[in-house]
């Protein structure tokens, strides 16, 4: 209806050994046990009739999974936004809140805004956005992300996506092969930790950071078939020493004006509409 891209292209989570298999069919019963349909852990062979480039002596084969073209997405959301009669207020920063007998006052730098509910989606600045509207104490953890490409004459190795087990961590779900909707293939991304919510350069990763976990999954690559591409930083709610948090979807348990929706890091853009229908429920 909004001529957003996107392709249902199907997933596969790849075991490249037969120690990893036991994992496989873990992930499998996690995702049976979320909802996700259709389901299998298929053999090599199927593998290469899907990837052929692919590595792994196993599979698991996700068919319902897709991609989405994000900056498209984005727009879609605020015209609807704005045709619904919404008001989408940017470079208006938050500088202060407090309950009254009928809200929350929600003051900016410009005005003052008396809202029934406020929904806290505000990313790596959620916990701070928390606090000043007096609602429960949480930390965000910066980490950044950063990604490869292959190059275009190479793109041709990926029909699809392509992806390790997940980090036993739960900080990510490791170095991984993602075919766009523009036909360029994503590889990452990296996982790092740090202080600064602003800071997407300093630093960067090494090029052959991404060359080995690349040709782990496509092992005909050669370090020329990457170029190096952007990054980003994910707001996670557990710090490096802490296991895998879930996301933060529900009402605060100090201040009930508030609605949180936050520590949403992968796939929280692909799980948008549903994390908004969730929320617009509790509201």
């Amino acid at each position: 209806r909004h001529a957003v891209p996107h392709v249902r292209c199907g997933k596969l989570i790849v075991a490249l050994d037969d120690s990893e298999l036991a994992g496989l069919e873990a992930l499998k019963a996690q995702g049976e046990a979320n909802g996700a349909e259709g389901l299998e852990v298929i053999d090599a062979e199927a593998i290469r009739r899907s990837e052929p480039h692919a590595a792994g002596v196993a599979a698991l084969r996700s068919p319902h999974t897709g991609v989405v073209e994000p900056e498209t997405l984005v727009h879609a959301l605020a015209h609807s936004l704005e045709a619904a009669g919404g008001y989408l207020l940017t470079g208006t920063g938050l500088v202060g809140a407090h309950l009254t007998s009928d809200g929350m006052l929600l003051r900016t730098e410009r005005e003052s805004i008396c809202a029934r509910v406020v929904v806290n989606a505000a990313g790596l600045f959620a916990d701070q956005v928390s606090a000043m509207l007096e609602g429960e104490s949480f930390t965000i953890h910066p980490c950044r992300g950063e990604y490869a490409e292959l190059a275009p004459s190479r793109a041709h190795l990926v029909n699809a996506l392509v992806y390790p087990l997940p980090n036993a961590s739960g900080h990510g779900l490791g170095v991984h092969l993602t075919r766009t909707t523009r036909g360029t293939v994503l590889v990452g991304p990296t996982v790092r930790h740090q202080d600064s919510r602003y800071d997407y350069e300093s630093g960067r990763a090494a090029f052959g950071t991404f060359v080995e976990p690349a040709r782990r999954l496509i092992p005909g690559l050669a370090p020329g078939d990457l170029r190096l591409g952007g990054s980003g930083i994910r707001p996670n709610l557990n710090s490096p020493e802490e296991s895998f948090a879930d996301f933060l979807i529900r009402r605060d348990r100090l201040n009930p004006r508030i609605i949180h929706a936050a520590g949403i890091n992968s796939p929280g853009l692909t799980a948008c509409l549903a994390i908004g229908r969730l929320v617009a429920s509790l509201v």
